[in-house]
């Protein structure tokens, strides 16, 4: 029995730790979009070219992904709390590396170690909410969650903008920025969770991790994003490397089939079939897979543009985004309240907001002169922010809902693994778009026309659009799923009364 599981752990105390849990979930979130605020200035100070560029961004995600799965079994399994402490521990480590780094091999290499740790926090956070909170309880304690995530994501922007901005820090201070907040949450944690329901049976014997299946699914998400992330628009680009999406569905398929046998046996795998086969998870999973592809790629086009195109400095840059993401607490606790009457109508709305405030944006964009930008953008934002929130606090929700609390951490890293997939594909396409534009034309980031800078954003936001659009079609199957369930329960209910 854990300790969420006894009257003893005060309700007072896991609200602290949901704060703590939200908070920390946050900081892991906003390492995938601030980076985007600094990469002019990274350009300037470390040359690092366009793959260079698409390395900084994309592994951090992609070894976020890659430690999601056996840091989720392993928490299960007893180690929750010292895999929470641990992970910490090397995100302070990770932060300090990439904000000394003198080289553009080293800052990828401190993204890739910081991406790692991330991995190893993000399922432990989350199935500590899921192991706190029982499931009458648990939308609202993902509503607080998700309000605590989209502060940490609104402030982080305009902070590592200041930051940035100064001459004495420059592009590391969005890395410095880790630090303190990184200490305070090591504090927090050892503090805290012990006494609200975190601590743990002592684990029992190794854990059973599918390495093999880990090794054949990294190969084919990176097979996948290679050509993408390799892609520059310039004469030099190979064109075989296309064939690694070959390579890709060749190794896809055999972890299909090796998972399988894997299961078959009774050994543990990277993706557990059973949980896909519960349709609420199932529908959360594929909606992370497409709704976290449009965000990221959309807002490096966004942020990159505003600098080098508007003359907007990183601090104006992060403070155009402040709104958006402020009113996705609102979105949150909202979502978080009314989750469980409203369901899929919430996500729906919500991407449909998303999709009209992202076409208003590159409107104004066009049609509006510079100095107008500064306050439209920022007004057009609000209720794409509000969309945000009414998406992601529900989904978290819906997506858990139904899933054992035994296996809290491993549905939680499968879904976040379905999200980190989902940012990797989606930073790597809309960067390709982007830069192909500007690489391609004979410029590099920092010395491209405006126009041509313009004329990438809106690739960048078609390959956005896209995949939120294709969210938007998943939300709505889901939706409609659920009322002929409700409707099959009704008349089943109807007919019991007889």
């Amino acid at each position: 029995m854990t300790t969420s599981d006894q009257p003893g752990a005060p309700l007072g105390r896991r609200r602290f730790a949901l704060v703590l849990c939200g908070t920390t979930a946050g900081m892991l979130l906003l390492d995938i979009h601030k980076v985007s605020i600094a990469i002019p200035s990274i350009e300037r100070a470390l040359a690092p070219g366009p793959v260079g560029v698409q390395l900084i961004s994309a592994c951090y995600v992609l070894c976020f992904a890659v430690t999601l799965v056996p840091a989720g079994r392993a928490g299960d399994q007893g180690r929750r709390l010292a895999l929470t402490y641990a992970g910490l521990y090397l995100y302070l480590a990770a932060s300090v590396l990439c904000a000394v780094a003198t080289s553009a091999a080293v800052l990828i290499a401190g993204r890739a170690v910081l991406g790692v740790a991330a991995g190893m926090l993000m399922p432990q956070v989350m199935g500590l909410v899921q192991q706190m909170f029982p499931p009458a309880e648990r939308g609202r304690a993902f509503g607080v969650y998700g309000m605590c995530v989209s502060l940490a994501t609104a402030l982080g922007p305009s902070l590592g903008g200041l930051l940035t901005t100064s001459p004495e820090l420059g592009w590391r201070g969005v890395f410095m920025m880790n630090v303190p907040i990184g200490l305070a949450l090591v504090v927090a944690a050892h503090a805290i969770l012990p006494f609200a329901g975190g601590e743990q049976r002592r684990p029992r014997g190794v854990v059973d991790v599918d390495l093999a299946g880990l090794a054949l699914g990294s190969g084919a998400v990176i097979a996948l994003l290679a050509p993408f992330v390799f892609t520059t628009g310039k004469p030099g680009d190979v064109s075989a490397r296309w064939g690694t999406l070959v390579v890709a569905g060749v190794l896809g398929v055999w972890f299909v089939r090796h998972s399988r046998r894997r299961a078959a046996a009774g050994h543990s795998v990277v993706v557990a079939a059973h949980l896909l086969r519960i349709p609420s998870f199932r529908a959360g999973v594929l909606i992370s897979l497409t709704w976290f592809a449009s965000g990221p790629g959309f807002v490096l086009g966004l942020t990159i543009y505003l600098q080098q195109a508007e003359g907007f400095s990183p601090f104006l840059a992060g403070l155009v985004m402040l709104p958006s993401s402020a009113t996705s607490v609102v979105g949150a606790w909202a979502g978080g309240r009314l989750v469980a009457r409203r369901g899929r109508v919430l996500t729906a709305t919500g991407m449909a907001l998303a999709l009209g405030c992202m076409a208003t944006t590159l409107l104004v964009i066009h049609l509006a002169p510079s100095w107008v930008l500064l306050w439209a953008i920022p007004l057009v934002q609000l209720p794409q922010g509000l969309g945000a929130g009414l998406v992601v606090s529900p989904n978290h929700s819906m997506t858990l809902s139904d899933v054992p609390p035994g296996e809290g951490s491993a549905a939680s890293a499968i879904g976040q693994l379905g999200q980190r997939i989902a940012n990797s594909v989606g930073v790597a396409v809309a960067s390709m778009a982007y830069y192909t534009v500007v690489y391609g034309g004979g410029y590099s980031l920092v010395d491209a026309p405006a126009a041509v800078h313009l004329a990438g954003l809106d690739h960048a936001a078609s390959v956005a659009s896209a995949f939120l659009v294709i969210a938007l079609a998943v939300a709505v199957a889901d939706l409609r799923r659920q009322r002929r369930t409700r409707a099959g329960e009704l008349v089943l209910a109807a007919a019991g009364s007889r």
